[in-house]
């Protein structure tokens, strides 16, 4: 795994979004695989701008300001391939932005920069082959789920917070017989109202369901205030639980049912399977509306069909375990981390015997 006689040695380089890995996809597009590729010895690191010179290829995983376009530009001129990895539809504007818009731009004259592009869906595929005309190599590369999440820059007083309220949190749900509902994720962002609002269509269903069965919700989210405007008030035990990586895995295996409501947007369409494999594989069973991505898992998720899905799931505690169970055996077989970081590995391997870039 190194030198051949036609250069210096094989080195990969990784740019994140941020250097945060409390930001989800940071950690998924990046620091995961990463790390596992790191284990197995694989000639792969963070990027750093020092060593630009050494670097076969550098991934600029959902990163293209302006900053980062310069430093595109300056690899491309010492040889190095470009790639920028792309998780997200940030070319749609559902409300007019101009943050939006700039941010529009500034991608498309990265798309412009990099040689070829991974998109985290096939949807997102298409989205970017429409951007480039189809004259980027594009290449799929999903997101891998999370056993166990690993933030250690968070400070001890802050995992003592999360982890008493999570008690908190238990403590509630062990006192109640009511079947046990949970919603996770951002509460939402600048591509149109998508997030914990969504949680607004099934309102009415979640709350006659509860007339027949008792039922709780639990909202696992990064906005206190937006849970207290929209969910605190419904006709239903209601709780919300600020997200932390100390204890959010923990948090949803304490839950039966996740809910992931979803409108259909050319932003959601291009959304990963990451919410609902992570609900699979913490063994909660999932009704969820059918995105692109969430598909090849119609066979062991309730998809666009709330009423029956959630009403099967609640009243019928030994199907919903099975459709877990066989739910965790599709995530073990194709969504694992070493699954996911093997196609890195395969992808980058790609780069290995190419000369410099002209």
């Amino acid at each position: 795994m190194g030198a051949t006689d036609l250069g210096p040695p094989f080195l990969v380089g990784w740019r994140p979004a941020a250097d945060d890995p409390r930001v989800a996809s940071v950690r998924i597009r990046c620091l995961n695989p990463l790390a596992e590729l790191r284990r197995a010895q694989y000639p792969v690191e963070l990027y750093d701008p020092a060593r630009r010179e050494t670097y076969s290829a550098v991934v600029f995983s959902k990163i293209y300001d302006d900053a980062t376009q310069a430093e595109a530009a300056r690899l491309r001129e010492s040889g190095a391939w470009v790639v920028l990895d792309l998780c997200d539809n940030h070319f749609y504007d559902a409300g007019s932005s101009e943050v939006v818009r700039a941010a529009s731009a500034r991608l498309r004259r990265m798309l412009g920069l990099a040689d070829e592009l991974v998109a985290s869906t096939e949807t997102m595929a298409a989205v970017l082959r429409e951007e480039t005309g189809g004259r980027t190599p594009i290449t799929v590369i999903g997101d891998a789920v999370e056993t166990a999440i690993d933030a250690p820059r968070t400070a001890p007083w802050s995992r003592w917070l999360a982890r008493r309220k999570l008690r908190s949190l238990l403590s509630q749900l062990d006192a109640s017989a009511a079947t046990r509902l949970a919603w996770f994720g951002s509460h939402g962002g600048p591509a149109g109202e998508h997030g914990m609002g969504d949680l607004e269509t099934i309102r009415p269903l979640l709350e006659s369901l509860h007339g027949e069965r008792p039922l709780s919700l639990t909202v696992i989210s990064n906005s206190a205030e937006k849970f207290e405007r929209l969910i605190s008030r419904w006709r239903l035990p209601t709780q919300y639980l600020a997200w932390h990586p100390a204890t959010f895995l923990e948090a949803l295996r304490a839950h039966e049912i996740a809910l992931i409501p979803i409108q259909d947007t050319p932003f959601t369409r291009c959304k990963t399977n990451n919410r609902l494999v992570t609900a699979l594989a913490a063994g909660v069973a999932v009704v969820a509306t059918g995105i692109p991505s969430y598909r090849p898992f119609a066979g062991v998720a309730a998809l666009d069909d709330w009423p029956g899905g959630l009403r099967r799931y609640i009243f019928d505690p030994e199907g919903r375990r099975q459709a877990v169970a066989a739910g965790q055996a599709l995530v073990q077989r194709e969504w694992t981390l070493p699954l996911i970081a093997d196609q890195w590995r395969r992808y980058f391997d790609g780069f290995r015997e190419r000369p410099p870039r002209p």
